[in-house]
């Protein structure tokens, strides 16, 4: 038996001992712990029993996370140096606070081995039975932190090859109760993963997913199936882990199937969402939604649908097809690209399986899925779009509409400043649709009509768009500008209203070319007053606007459509006679405000009344330049056979130019070349010069030619009198804002004279009763003139003086010696002229305005009452 002092020295080594021990497990404990990231590592009750270890409390904080458990208990069992240490946890309570995400990750960059990897070495460090009474989890959810409660299960059982793993996870919820459990079991070459959700003891879901290692890469297959009875509560629970800017969802329906199942072949290589994108492989699935189902950013969606599809290299084709879908509630944010007014308040979707087409396309052919495709919208602007859908189910991808129609209605819309009101849209189209092209041309009976659009001060009623063949034809190339072309006829019908027209239906009918560069139109324009013009314009972004337009050729002894379809045709000229054609060009460059316009107006024999003149045989040729600084007009020819204001002028021939600036248009300098009208056997002519019209009075000095005596007094027929001779003068004419004057004008007769007739009985028995008067009337018997001088004045009111020296003598009288007579005449041109034209001779519509103006002047002169 041991003596006392070997005792004290195996009880002094043994303590020795545990020291160092002790020691040393401290100091792998803080190694440990620092190699872990570990900090404010604190417990308190520990105790140590034959069932093992127990804590009373324990914390931890981590950068992943702070950790606090309460009554730990460690089992003795499998106790090992490593983690986690123990095999046998078992916790009371459990709460864990991770930290908000320090930004998302894109899709793009995920390394779906490496979080595999990640989530393998977690998998390690858990034991082999792990409870947990009562679990409290906050973390990150989209707007705010969330909480998880409820209570944790996991059996872990690790082989030589395979590892499986085992959780259940209770969740409570309000009141109600989601139960998941999930087991994970595989090796280095494949793993399965079986998960499932009970609702209040309810089975909800169920997933079953495998992913294995094979000679092509990885192999990955699964299904999914759903019974959704207590979607709301699921729903309810979703809602919270929602961003706010989705709104409150609607509530849920109280059920919904869903069922999928999946075959995908991924290349080698490490996993990634990329490899996911190029898959190969099969899909099918298939939902039904009796009762409409939320789904966020997208809307309420109800119905079913059935779908098979395979992926060939990343492209999804389908095999099948059938829904019958409706959505409601549809988020502003997914429709973006439609106007506002255009947003619909629901869609319907309905596809079923169709027979195959006897024609299809040839990129189609061998490779076609049919389907019948009904898409409806409702809401403020209803549409509905149906035809034979064809889908390729082998790559390329590319799908097809043949005899689809579509028809729409919009009560009223506004886009890009325009007005439209009671929108009707009825089309028939064909469409060719694929990853390189676009190809959709409208059929027979395929039409537009509005009853009413506007834009600023342009109103058209009743527009009505249709075309047979319109083709739109759209190419796209990674990286280059899309390529598209619009081309076809183009019929266009429409009342409009502006101020520069009489309100009528106009038409247009054409060919359209255009594309992402240029757009041509060619047609006809024509009116209900059977206007008719050629058209032909082109745009483009490098040279801006061109329109060319030709009349056709107006014969205006039937009508005149210039008079009855534009506001700016004067409204005392009035055309009934000869032809007529006009040549207009507009350009329009891209970096100006405003168009270069030349005009070119031919006319030939033409004949009317301008006021209460008539005309006759007018032939001219007027050409008009408008750019944006300057007006230019010239009159190359202008001849009129005859104007007869209540005398006869004519032939009348013109020729001259006119210039302004364009911001004052009526302020431009006036040149004439040429200016002459025949007049009483003579004629009148005004010298080549120029005038500025922005003067307050202009000056015409008309220079009068061969005028006959005889001519004049048929012209102007008074009882007895005759005459003849030659006269000739000026009458220097001023014109200004107050009218028309000549002052101090000269006519005189022109050597060797003539002469003048006058028998009247009522100037002889003048003479009879007054001597002195005798001489005068019996002078003028016979006055035979070697001089006739006339000073000639006119006022603004239409008032003519002549102060008419006469020196001659009558054979007759006292063997023909000389007699002087000094003569006054005044005369009120207006009603002269007036007087003169109210014959049968004039047209009625001369008439009228002769007997208007003159009721007009008698009315203006009337004295006022007192």
């Amino acid at each position: 038996m041991p003596s006392r002092r070997t005792w004290l020295r195996l009880i002094s080594c043994l303590t020795l001992l545990l020291v160092l021990l002790g020691a040393f497990g401290y100091i792998s404990l803080i190694r440990l712990l620092e190699r872990e990231q570990i900090e404010n590592l604190e417990w308190q009750g520990l105790g140590i029993s034959t069932q093992g270890i127990q804590l009373d409390q324990l914390s931890l904080q981590h950068p992943d996370g702070v950790l606090q458990l309460q009554q730990v208990q460690l089992g003795r069992h499998e106790l090992s140096l490593t983690l986690p240490f123990w095999q046998q946890i078992q916790i009371t309570r459990l709460q864990l606070s991770l930290p908000s995400s320090q930004g998302p990750t894109t899709s793009d960059s995920m390394d779906i081995d490496g979080q595999l990897e990640q989530l393998a070495a977690v998998i390690n460090l858990l034991p082999q039975r792990l409870q947990i009474a009562a679990l409290q989890v906050e973390l990150p959810c989209a707007d705010t932190r969330c909480q998880l409660s409820g209570d944790l299960l996991l059996h872990k059982n690790n082989t030589a090859d395979t590892q499986q793993l085992d959780i259940q996870l209770n969740l409570h919820h309000q009141q109600d109760q989601l139960r998941w459990h999930a087991q994970l079991q595989g090796d280095a070459a494949s793993a399965e993963l079986q998960v499932s959700l009970a609702i209040n003891q309810q089975p909800q879901l169920r997933l079953n997913s495998s992913l294995q290692k094979n000679t092509a890469g990885r192999l990955w297959r699964g299904d999914i199936a759903g019974d959704l009875q207590r979607s709301a509560v699921l729903h309810n629970w979703l809602s919270q882990w929602l961003p706010t800017t989705i709104g409150t969802l609607p509530q849920a329906p109280t059920a919904a199937q869903l069922k999928a199942s999946w075959h995908l072949q991924l290349a080698p290589g490490p996993l990634s969402v990329a490899k996911l994108q190029q898959a190969n492989g099969q899909l099918q699935a298939s939902a039904s939604l009796p009762e409409p189902w939320p789904i966020p950013a997208i809307g309420q969606l109800q119905g079913s649908f059935n779908l098979s599809a395979q992926a060939l290299d990343g492209q999804w084709l389908a095999d099948k097809l059938s829904a019958d879908l409706s959505l409601q509630h549809i988020p502003s944010t997914l429709i973006s690209g439609l106007p506002a007014e255009l947003h619909p308040d629901a869609l319907q979707l309905n596809i079923q399986a169709a027979q195959m087409p006897a024609v299809i396309a040839e990129q189609l052919r061998d490779r076609a899925l049919p389907l019948q495709l009904q898409l409806t919208g409702k809401g403020r602007n209803p549409f509905e779009l149906k035809g034979t859908l064809i889908l390729a189910n082998g790559l390329p991808w590319g799908l097809q509409l043949l005899a689809g129609s579509m028809t729409a209605t919009s009560p009223a819309l506004q886009v890009n400043g325009w007005d439209w009101r009671a929108l009707e849209t009825q089309l028939q189209l064909d469409a060719y649709l694929d990853s390189k092209q676009l190809d959709l041309t409208l059929g027979q009976g395929s039409h537009l009509s509005l009853q009413h659009i506007t834009k600023a001060d342009l109103h058209a009623h009743q527009l009505k768009a249709s075309s047979t063949g319109l083709q739109l034809h759209a190419k796209w190339t990674a990286g280059a500008p899309l390529d598209w072309q619009l081309q076809g006829p183009l019929d266009l019908s429409a009342q409009l209203q502006h101020e520069q027209l009489q309100t009528q239906r106009w038409y247009w009918q054409g060919p359209l070319n255009a594309s992402q560069h240029q757009a041509a139109l060619n047609g006809t324009l024509r009116n209900d007053e059977q206007l008719q013009f050629k058209l032909q314009a082109q745009h483009s972004s490098a040279k801006g606007l061109s329109l060319q337009a030709q009349l056709t050729e107006l014969f205006l002894r039937s009508a005149n459509p210039l008079q009855s379809s534009f506001t700016a045709w004067p409204a005392l000229l009035q055309l009934n006679n000869g032809r007529l054609n006009a040549n207009a060009s507009l350009t329009l460059a891209g970096d100006q405000q405003l168009p270069t316009v030349t005009l070119e107006i031919t006319g030939k024999g033409l004949g009317g009344v301008y006021d209460r003149t008539a005309l006759e045989g007018l032939n001219s040729r007027i050409n008009v330049r408008i750019d944006p600084k300057q007006l230019q007009l010239e009159l190359t020819e202008l001849r009129l056979n005859q104007a007869d204001p209540g005398i006869p002028l004519g032939p009348v021939q013109l020729s001259g130019r006119y210039s302004a600036t364009l911001n004052k248009p009526a302020q431009g300098q006036l040149m004439l070349r040429k200016a002459e009208a025949a007049l009483m056997g003579g004629n009148l002519t005004l010298a080549p010069g120029q005038w500025d019209l922005a003067a307050e009075a202009l000056l015409f000095p008309l220079q009068v030619h061969g005028l006959a005596l005889e001519q004049l007094f048929i012209l102007y027929p008074t009882e007895g009198l005759a005459g003849s001779g030659t006269l000739d003068g000026h009458l220097p004419m001023k014109i200004s804002r107050q009218g028309v004057t000549i002052a101090q004008g000269q006519l005189n007769a022109r050597p060797p004279g003539g002469q003048l007739q006058f028998h009247s009985e009522r100037i002889r028995a003048l003479g009879r009763s007054n001597p002195a008067m005798q001489l005068v009337t019996q002078s003028l018997e016979d006055f035979r003139f070697t001089t006739l001088s006339s000073q000639v004045d006119y006022n603004q009111q239409g008032k003519l003086d002549l102060d008419m020296r006469l020196e001659g003598q009558n054979p007759a009288i006292e063997q023909g010696r000389p007699i002087h007579f000094n003569i006054h005449l005044e005369e009120d041109i207006p009603t002269l002229l007036a007087s003169l034209q109210l014959t049968d001779k004039v047209s009625d519509i001369i008439k009228r305005r002769v007997q208007q103006r003159m009721l007009e002047r008698n009315a203006n002169s009337a004295p006022s009452e007192p």
